[in-house]
């Protein structure tokens, strides 16, 4: 399930539980397009705290969308994601590394508001 989570426009904000589909993708996908549509830099906040798992068709409809927004991975100035679970903490510190210029960092279940704020600061 995915919720389109409120935050400031220039951030694609979400909250995803259960299990991930690639259909979800057809939902955040369009989002983050229109996000990008408005503004030369975005902000994404991923709430994962209660995601479950993730089908293989949706790992594909991911890592798709992301391989296709190389070039443009200057515009995604922060990556904010929330969750207590150590493979999800340990996949973002290493995107973290791949692409350098996206500053993205874990935040946990309780630091919701800051996770929030600090994706929203672009500058």
């Amino acid at each position: 399930m995915i919720e389109v989570i409120d935050a400031p426009d220039h951030v694609a904000a979400f909250r995803i539980a259960g299990t991930v589909t690639a259909a979800d993708y057809d939902q955040i996908i369009p989002e983050i397009e229109d996000t990008l549509a408005e503004h030369k830099e975005i902000g994404v906040l991923a709430d994962l705290a209660a995601m479950e798992d993730m089908t293989g068709e949706a790992l594909q409809r991911d890592l798709q969308y992301g391989m296709g927004k190389l070039g443009e991975l200057h515009r995604f100035k922060r990556a904010a994601v929330i969750s207590d679970k150590q493979w999800i903490k340990g996949a973002t510190e290493m995107a973290d590394k791949l692409f350098p210029q996206i500053d993205a960092r874990v935040f946990s279940p309780d630091e919701k508001d800051e996770a929030l704020r600090w994706v929203s600061d672009l500058h």
